[in-house]
């Protein structure tokens, strides 16, 4: 499992349109919003989803000045230690 923390910085004016598209992407959850268009953000591995990918595709949306990671934890799943660890 990963789990990443993200800040994000909406340009001016773009918060909300910024903060629905977030809502929208799987395995994101936002925790904090400044009045600037500044989120506080986690991602989470979800199955058939990528937390780098998620991470990427923050960085893309429409609207977003930064997206920058600034925690990273993983644990193995506990069902699958002897599984291979993706590169």
């Amino acid at each position: 499992m990963n789990i990443c923390g993200v800040l994000v910085h909406a340009r001016p004016g773009q918060a909300a349109s910024v903060r629905a598209r977030m809502k929208a992407l799987p395995g994101v959850e936002i925790h904090r919003e400044t009045p600037e268009g500044r989120f506080v953000v986690t991602v989470e591995d979800l199955p058939g989803v990528d937390v780098a990918e998620t991470v990427l595709a923050l960085h893309r949306l429409p609207g977003v000045l930064t997206a920058a990671l600034v925690y990273h934890h993983f644990e193995p799943d506990p069902e699958n230690e002897d599984a291979p660890v993706k590169a």
